[in-house]
């Protein structure tokens, strides 16, 4: 392989990761990807002695490097908070990524069996929802757990999830069901302290009363 073919492929390399990343909703993932696309591409400026290409490229790795350093290390929780079932926030939220929703089940049916709806915000944004029906002797089912692509990435289970379950305490739940969990969500309510449970069920115990 000659060293100008070399070039070209190390150029269409970091153009493909540079398209790739665009095409991500996560937003790290997007920084990640489109980081090393920069770098790739800037090395293929540096080969060809194209100016213009590393400067543009120095200048989109330290952007990428700038807002990875913020996300990474600024990680703070969500904030959580219980809506009423006729919500309009919760509405649009639903409307925006009813597509993808639909993949989680009937969401009709949710909704209506919904005895709590809690939102998941992330400064002024709704990041996520949960939805749990009351199934009696203090046990909350999980119907839906389901947070927006942009911030999968982001502590939203820890934030429903963690200090011991303590919102689900003071709504008065010792216990958490998500039944017939399918395999995309078994490791993630494995990874917020749910066990497994009678068929196919996942469960978590909150310490409460």
């Amino acid at each position: 392989m000659s060293a100008s073919t070399l070039y070209e492929l190390i150029g269409y390399i970091g153009s493909a990761l540079v398209v790739v990343s665009l095409a991500m909703s996560s937003i790290i993932r997007l920084r990640f990807v489109n980081l090393a696309g920069a770098i790739v591409f800037g090395v293929y400026g540096v080969l060809i002695g194209a100016v213009p290409i590393v400067i543009t490229n120095i200048v989109i790795t330290g952007i990428d490097l700038w807002y990875l350093r913020r996300e990474l290390t600024t990680r703070e929780e969500l904030a959580v908070v219980e809506v009423g079932p006729d919500n309009g926030f919760v509405d649009t939220f639903i409307e925006l990524h009813h597509h993808d929703l639909l993949t989680f089940g009937d969401l009709p049916d949710m909704l209506e069996r919904a005895d709590v709806r809690l939102v998941m915000l992330r400064d002024t944004d709704m990041a996520g929802i949960l939805l749990g029906a009351d199934a009696g002797e203090g046990v909350l089912a999980v119907l839906l757990d389901y947070v927006a692509p942009a911030y999968r990435d982001l502590s939203s289970g820890a934030s429903l999830y963690g200090h011991g379950a303590r919102r689900f305490v003071e709504l008065g739940y010792r216990s958490l069901v998500a039944e017939d969990v399918d395999h995309r969500h078994r490791d993630y309510f494995a990874a917020m302290g749910f066990v497994e449970g009678a068929h196919g069920s996942m469960v978590l115990e909150t310490g409460g009363a």
